[in-house]
């Protein structure tokens, strides 16, 4: 009988436990905004943006991963291509900064949504939905929680 591979859910651990807490910086940034307080001389808008900003081109870089590591039908081009241009919206979004907000934080909500429909349709095509174990629940939750978030500052400020 096979044994499970202890590494490999040793690892899927970790990408759950790293992605869920990858929430806390979006909800602290909250709070500091809703508070009116700074961190480092910087608004809790701020610091909500630049996160996000960095979390964006994260997932960006996982697209260009995904589009080097798999067989070259045309997804994978699609998936570098696409790598590209979110993470040139994440950096607008730094550039532009908090003004206005709700222009922002919309165009950041849009490259998460953009970012996880393309990846759900990279990794359907390459019929990976299940793999690894619990990552593609994990990605629609952690995507959900995230465009909950920038609606929530949106909404609050």
């Amino acid at each position: 009988m096979p044994q499970p591979d202890v590494r490999s859910s040793s690892a899927d651990r970790t990408m759950l436990n790293l992605g869920y807490l990858g929430l806390l910086p979006f909800a602290g940034a909250l709070v500091v905004s809703w508070t009116g307080l700074t961190v480092f001389g910087l608004a809790g808008e701020q610091l909500f943006i630049t996160y996000s900003a960095v979390i964006l081109s994260f997932l960006s870089g996982v697209l260009w991963g995904s589009g080097l590591d798999n067989p070259p039908p045309t997804s994978n081009r699609y998936a570098l291509v696409l790598s590209n241009v979110f993470a040139l919206l994440a950096w607008g979004a730094l550039v532009k900064g908090a003004t206005p907000l709700s222009l922002t934080v919309s165009v950041l909500t849009a490259g998460y949504f953009l970012v996880w429909l393309t990846e759900r349709w990279i990794r359907y095509r390459q019929q990976k939905n299940d793999q690894p174990a619990g990552y593609q629940t994990m990605r629609d939750r952690l995507t959900l929680s995230v465009m909950a978030f920038h609606a929530l500052l949106l909404f609050a400020n």
